[in-house]
């Protein structure tokens, strides 16, 4: 019971909206379709991730970095 508040804090913490992610896709045109393709997801799985409900796994962060040619912390963190 304690955990599961402790997980719900931390992901209240944690998860919040990727907007430089977001304004990263949208300046360079690209669609969320285009963004989940590249890792392997859903179009709507990829916006519940960049809305913040879900969080995005490293390897998932490194494709989407690399796409846009950007550090992982400056789209995510």
């Amino acid at each position: 019971m304690v955990e599961n508040i402790l997980k719900k804090k931390l992901r209240v913490k944690f998860l919040k909206p990727k907007t430089k992610l977001r304004q990263e896709r949208l300046k360079k045109e690209l669609t969320t379709a285009y963004v989940a393709n590249l890792i392997g997801l859903e179009r709507r799985q990829y916006e519940a991730k960049e809305k913040g409900i879900y969080p995005f796994h490293d390897y998932e962060m490194a494709i989407i970095a690399k796409e846009f040619h950007m550090k992982e912390t400056e789209l995510f963190f």
